[in-house]
């Protein structure tokens, strides 16, 4: 009688390698999947994130302010008052994707620019309209990374409380 070698067919080893190959496609595909929608929810916290600190700078600005004026090399600038009581006119600017809003003084009919300070490197488009006691902002900010194009637009109206 002829005894069986221990070991595994041919056959077996071919069905063992197709369910691991499967296995691993479906793991590696979740995995993948997982990893989009992590960065996804990672760049738009970033862009949340950045879009309140751009409406917290403004609104400190405009609920201070009581107008705008328009000067003739500067454009449209938001008067305003500091933390310490002292008239300021402020400018804000998006230069790229870069958003940054500029500090001036005024002696005489001359400004005098004070401070740059720059909120955003994320702001795709930017657009302001004035109104005579109010100024309504809509902000997109755009970030691509990794597989991930995010944009996360931001619209709010401040009014002028020192008018």
């Amino acid at each position: 009688m002829k005894k069986k070698k221990p070991g595994f067919t041919l056959m077996e080893m071919i069905i063992v390698l197709v369910i691991t190959v499967i296995i691993f496609g479906i793991a590696s595909s979740m995995f993948i999947t997982g990893n989009k929608v992590f960065s996804n929810s990672d760049i738009k916290s970033t862009l949340q994130i950045e879009g309140q600190a751009i409406q917290e700078k403004i609104s400190d600005i405009c609920m201070q302010a009581s107008g705008t004026i328009e000067d003739d090399t500067l454009g449209t600038l938001i008067k305003s008052y500091n933390k310490s009581g002292q008239e300021r006119y402020y400018k804000l600017e998006k230069v790229g994707k870069q958003f940054s809003i500029i500090e001036y003084s005024k002696n005489g009919s001359e400004f005098h620019n004070e401070n740059r300070q720059s909120i955003s490197d994320h702001v795709s488009t930017f657009n302001v309209e004035y109104g005579h006691k109010f100024a309504e902002f809509t902000i997109n900010l755009n970030l691509e990374k990794g597989y991930s194009d995010v944009n996360y637009p931001i619209k709010f109206k401040i009014a002028f409380r020192n008018k």
